[in-house]
């Protein structure tokens, strides 16, 4: 097995303890004994239980790259091309959704990993304006950026517990953000010289 695959299902199995038992329990010497390989091994791809929520986002912004229809993004709005990149993320972490829930009750009682996460999804998000040509090289980039975070971990905490059909109440919800965003860039643009 490639030393990626290994480290993939390292990051599953993770994710499937975290489930059962909680974040607050899990701990690599728990991963090295649910697969009974030495904790020296675990070692050589994640330095601490944190390492693996960043190998976490990345695998699921793999999944979203190659999912993703680079083909459309020219006939397609940056605000609707940035609808389907975050629906892609979410309906790819639906099976660690239990897992992620755990995670995020630990935010208060556990800065670093709420810092962790924080960034995971800062890396994500800005590369999903640049993918689309949200930036313009002009102070609304910042703008872009800090309303994005702000919406993503808003629609995260809906989509958390949101069990209707096909996350219909989490579109609805992103949907309106994105217009109400993508309407107050526009008037920015629109009332300054610059």
């Amino acid at each position: 097995m490639k030393s990626s695959d290994k480290k993939l299902n390292l990051v599953k199995s993770s994710f499937n303890i975290i489930e059962k038992s909680g974040w607050k329990s899990f701990s690599l010497q728990k991963l090295s004994y649910a697969e009974k390989i030495p904790i020296n091994e675990i070692k050589i791809f994640f330095k601490s239980e944190i390492t693996i929520l960043d190998e976490f986002s990345k695998m699921i912004d793999i999944k979203v790259e190659k999912s993703f229809d680079y083909e459309e993004l020219t006939n397609t709005s940056v605000k609707d091309n940035l609808f389907e990149l975050i629906m892609l993320r979410l309906e790819y972490m639906q099976p660690y959704r239990n897992a992620l829930k755990s995670i995020k009750s630990s935010f208060k009682s556990d800065p670093l990993v709420a810092k962790s996460v924080a960034k995971n999804v800062m890396n994500s998000l800005d590369f999903y304006l640049e993918l689309t040509n949200a930036f313009n090289d002009t102070f609304l980039d910042i703008f872009k950026k800090k309303s994005i975070f702000l919406i993503y971990s808003y629609i995260f905490m809906i989509w958390l517990e949101d069990d209707s059909d096909e996350l219909s109440k989490t579109m609805s919800e992103l949907d309106k953000l994105l217009t109400f965003s993508e309407k107050i860039a526009l008037d920015f643009k629109t009332y300054t010289p610059f």
